[in-house]
């Protein structure tokens, strides 16, 4: 625990000296929140009269954050210590290497939780977004939230192990996380894509978070809507946390 708090310490003011990680993860979904909620928050979806347009974009940026964060921001952080040769001094320590990668993906999490918080806050003041989930339903937002931490981050952690070279890094995960935005349903709804396309988004792990996300959201929670959705996470989910507990570091 101590080795824990030691890293999350030391990654915390790294990351806070890092003024291009911050705008990534708090200003730049501050961004999108006034962007879409000054564009399309106050119209009235087909959901209900209850149900505005900010209450489905809010599920959707926090979807987009932590897919930011897990592809743009934890790879290129253990890329850069490997060229570094950082983690390579960290094998000499009496220390489990899953302790320092814990204690990052820790750091990472709590400034997401952060900005989520802000640009929620941001979106029920100045949009009128409301909180529509009851008690199930916000537990089960706070098991979304975990797995897709766990998707995203594994997946940027795969990419750190697999990849050499920052700037290799930076092209793979800026491509993946361009691919994930652009057939996620973000951009446009998935349904005006080319079939071929739609394929595509169906494979990737952030239409179906956001697709989960969006009827948590809004207390509109319908299993035969959302069930392909929830095993193929809860599917990947196990999956990731199986191969991230088997998979051995190359420190250098």
């Amino acid at each position: 625990m101590r080795e824990f708090k030691a890293f999350f310490t030391i990654e915390f003011k790294a990351l806070m000296r890092e003024p291009v990680s911050l705008f990534f993860m708090i200003v730049l979904p501050i961004i999108f929140t006034i962007v879409f909620g000054g564009a399309f928050g106050r119209e009235v979806t087909n959901y209900g009269k209850d149900i505005l347009g900010i209450d489905t974009i809010v599920p959707t940026n926090v979807v987009f954050l932590l897919t930011n964060v897990g592809l743009m921001g934890v790879p290129i952080t253990i890329i850069e210590l490997k060229d570094q040769e950082v983690l390579k001094r960290y094998i000499t320590y009496p220390i489990k290497f899953r302790t320092y990668f814990i204690a990052l993906i820790s750091v990472f999490a709590f400034v997401g939780l952060l900005s989520t918080c802000i640009f929620t806050v941001i979106s029920i003041i100045v949009y009128g977004a409301r909180w529509h989930m009851g008690i199930s339903e916000t537990l089960l937002f706070l098991l979304l939230y975990g797995a897709m931490i766990v998707i995203f981050d594994g997946l940027g952690f795969l990419i750190a192990l697999l990849v050499k070279g920052s700037r290799t890094a930076n092209m793979v995960t800026s491509g993946l996380f361009l691919s994930l935005i652009f057939t996620s349903g973000v951009v446009m709804p998935v349904e005006s894509l080319p079939v071929a396309v739609q394929k595509i988004a169906y494979i990737f792990p952030m239409y179906h978070c956001i697709q989960i996300a969006q009827y948590l959201w809004i207390s509109r929670v319908n299993l035969n809507e959302i069930a392909d959705n929830i095993i193929y996470i809860s599917a990947i989910t196990i999956v990731f946390f199986v191969l991230l507990g088997r998979l051995k570091v190359k420190w250098d």
